[in-house]
């Protein structure tokens, strides 16, 4: 079975996101300025999605919403079904939709890397 991570988004242009194994993650808290993970016991909080994040090809704050934690256990759920039949790892990203609200996607490593 292939392993879920999850990347976040980056407040640095040059620079990707962090990226973090799924079943690595034992704490999520979300409010409107960021969502943040950790591992229960350590004291390494990693910021997954903030409002003012760049990279996305947007401007501007958007506001991170409330329970974009619950949104997030969600997307993993639906890529857990997906990893099954897979061999290939998966990743989930936050990214603004068409209507500029965040949402979660998911894909594989090959779909995800053009190197």
């Amino acid at each position: 079975m292939a392993h879920i991570w999850v990347m976040g988004t980056t407040m640095h242009r040059d620079r990707s996101g962090p990226l973090v194994r799924a079943d690595g993650i034992t704490h999520l808290m979300a409010n409107t300025e960021k969502l943040t993970a950790s591992r229960l016991g350590s004291d390494d909080v990693i910021t997954l999605v903030h409002q003012e994040s760049v990279g996305h090809g947007y401007d501007g704050p958007h506001p991170v919403p409330e329970d974009f934690h619950l949104a997030l256990l969600s997307a993993l759920s639906g890529a857990r079904k997906k990893a099954q039949d897979s061999d290939e790892d998966l990743v989930l990203f936050p990214s603004l939709d068409d209507n500029r609200q965040w949402d979660w996607s998911v894909m594989t490593i090959s779909e995800l890397w053009t190197g």
